[in-house]
């Protein structure tokens, strides 16, 4: 849905969503769940953030500056003090406070904050003692911090919806493990408003092992996500996965100018350095009206393109071709929204500048080595030739989106006992512009096309199940013709029933495919993402099908609380077609059965780790292959084909402000 129009968490910003994201994609979406089992009186509020795109080292960013400079002075002109609700007239100067509010003025706020663990939840005298000097090492969110957050304060009429609305504001943050607003009578005619958070820890190492035809060190990261308690979120990462080879540091805050987020990352991949940044102030919650977004990517990556020696019937010596890409982008967004919460309409303007080179010629790996690469031998195949073209292009987009939602709280939808807000309802948006020459560098064809994007998802409730959908098409026109037509569906099923409680049936269906593609662009069946008995990029095509159903048990031991386990049981099925992509082929039907377990640590968690074994079915290719990584497949992630998103130019739509 973009995650429900949106996706994923917005805690901090996401360098690769997630999730999954591709290092050549200039977007990166984000959404706040929480989650119980029933509806509540709830709006989404969504906000995206600029994410890494392919990089490389940069020079003194001059033209940039004074943008930034710009939008800085426009996103502390937005953060002006004071409450939403006082913003938004709620109160009048006239009469008292018992005359003008309905439900009483807020007398007091009081907070209550919490450390990551709570010495009494055990009566075990050592565990109880190590949870307290751990908390001793752990810096407790800051009352300012907080306050700074919630859309209300002292001597405001009470307004529900504005306490739900911070309560969700609160809850996107990665480092609080949960937030409650309530409220009581002061005995005075007033309320007292209580904010109780309780801390996740900020201060982390994470080992990513996977295993995956062989065991894989996919990334080690050092982050601290809330430094002395105020917000501020640093990391150094080392990823390394196939053509993957990166080390970043990186530096957030989502307090500059106010409730402006903002970011920067240094750091280098295989073929280069690269360099992000961004400022973004975004709609708060369903009470903003403005939305402002300003960054900057430049850097370099490969684009990988898998030969598949083996299905194309031995024919080429490589099994990959790594196609090193640089790209340059600039953008700035403007965005207004208009109507009551959860019914508005959002319209937008996007200025942006990009620049797509391919600095050297392609390399090769031999048997999946990526550290041992070899020139490409010989001439380039035309398919491969014609979508390696350098162009360069200032581009004005318009944007039109609508939303209707409403909130319900559910319990294990994406892990075994977290708890996530899922939006129900509509999103649907279009954007369209204009590419012109100013601004572009000498040697560089200048593109001066037309093109237009749309994007639309649902979210529906079936009883205790969960239905949603969404798609994403993007086209542009040079020459007299549409160029680089990519787009991908999803249809996906959370299907329980009360009397299996500890069952989730997942189904999801998916197309994603690419037509006149002057791009690099590529799909591959295979993968931990595809039919997970083949091999990483076996079957590359052009068009793709795909078919998941699962099972997912959730044990009732260990005993909540200690740990989350369960088991999955699942089936694949899917198709690539060749269309006119390099070294594509058509697959035929592939099939896979398995199973597996469920890992959430500590209880829980939104993510799971999963360790599966896959067998072919039928006339499918390979043996069976163990596979430990990561939850792919969640509603809070998004549900798109990762093979189209690294390839598109232009995902930026109206559901990113």
């Amino acid at each position: 849905m973009g995650a429900g129009a949106n996706t994923g968490a917005a805690s901090r910003y996401s360098i690769h969503p997630g999730s999954g994201t591709p290092a050549s994609a200039l977007t990166a979406v984000f959404s706040f769940d929480r989650g119980k089992g029933d509806i509540i009186e709830a709006y989404r509020s969504d906000c995206c953030a600029i994410g890494p795109a392919p990089s490389a080292a940069p020079p003194v960013l001059r033209g940039v500056a004074g943008v930034v400079a710009g939008v800085a002075a426009l996103c502390a002109l937005l953060s002006v003090p004071g409450s939403v609700a006082a913003q938004q007239g709620t109160g009048g100067d006239d009469g008292t406070a018992a005359e003008r509010c309905t439900l009483g003025a807020i007398s007091s706020i009081q907070f209550d904050r919490n450390s990551v663990f709570d010495p009494n939840a055990t009566s075990v005298g050592a565990l109880a003692w190590t949870y307290r000097a751990l908390n001793l090492l752990h810096v407790t969110t800051t009352q300012s911090f907080i306050r700074r957050e919630i859309l209300f304060e002292e001597g405001d009429c009470l307004d529900p919806f504005l306490l739900q609305e911070s309560e969700r504001l609160l809850d996107r943050y990665g480092f609080l493990a949960s937030a409650e607003i309530v409220h009581e009578d002061d005995g005075q005619g007033g309320r007292t408003v209580l904010v109780r958070t309780h801390d996740e820890w900020s201060t982390k190492v994470d080992v990513g092992v996977t295993y995956d035809e062989r065991p894989n060190l996919e990334k080690v990261e050092v982050t601290e996500e809330n430094f002395l308690g105020q917000g501020v979120f640093a990391e150094f990462t080392h990823r390394e996965r196939r053509e993957t080879k990166a080390q970043s540091i990186s530096l957030a805050t989502p307090r500059l100018f106010g409730r402006t987020d903002a970011s920067v990352e240094l750091g280098r991949d295989r073929p280069g350095n690269f360099f992000n940044q961004y400022l973004r102030y975004p709609f708060i919650g369903e009470t903003g009206t403005w939305s402002v977004r300003q960054g900057y990517s430049r850097g370099t990556s490969f684009f990988a393109y898998a030969t598949d020696s083996y299905a194309t019937g031995g024919s080429e010596p490589y099994n990959q071709v790594l196609v090193p890409e640089f790209r340059e982008i600039i953008e700035f967004s403007l965005a207004r929204r208009f109507g009551e919460p959860g019914r508005s309409i959002i319209t937008g303007v996007t200025l942006q500048r990009d620049v797509t080179r391919f600095p050297r010629t392609p390399e090769v790996t031999l048997i999946d080595d990526f550290d041992e690469l070899q020139p490409f031998p010989g001439t380039l195949p035309l398919p491969l030739a014609g979508q390696l073209q350098e162009s360069a292009s200032s581009r004005v987009s318009l944007h039109l989106g609508t939303r209707r939602y409403r909130y319900v709280e559910y319990r294990g939808i994406d892990g075994l006992r977290e708890r996530t807000i899922v939006s129900l309802g509509l999103f649907a948006g279009v954007s369209v512009g204009k590419g012109f020459g100013a601004f572009t560098p000498d040697g560089v064809s200048v593109v001066d096309d037309v093109f237009g994007r749309a994007h639309a998802s649902f979210g529906a409730a079936m009883g205790s199940s969960l239905l949603h959908g969404g798609f994403t098409v993007e086209s542009r026109r040079d020459g007299g013709d549409w160029q680089d037509i990519l787009s991908d569906a999803d249809l996906v099923a959370y299907l329980r029933n009360d009397g299996l409680q500890a069952h989730t049936v997942f189904v999801r269906a998916s197309v994603a495919g690419g037509w006149r593609t002057r791009l690099p662009f590529q799909l591959a069946l295979g993968g931990r993402q595809g039919v997970r008995s083949l091999a990483e990029d076996r079957f590359p095509g052009a068009r793709m099908m795909r078919f998941v159903v699962e099972d997912r048990v959730l044990f009732p031991w260990p005993r909540p609380g200690a740990a989350d386990l369960g088991m999955t049981v699942f089936a694949d099925m899917g198709r690539v077609w060749p269309g006119d992509v390099p070294y594509a082929v058509d697959s035929g039907w592939q099939a896979a059965l398995g199973a597996g377990l469920r890992i959430g640590l500590p209880a829980g968690t939104r993510n799971i780790v999963r360790a599966d074994i896959a067998f072919p079915v039928g006339n499918t290719d390979g043996s069976p292959i163990f596979r430990m990584s990561f939850e792919l497949n969640r509603l809070r992630d998004g549900f798109f084909t990762a093979d189209v998103f690294r390839s598109r130019r232009f995902n930026l739509g109206a559901e990113h402000f």
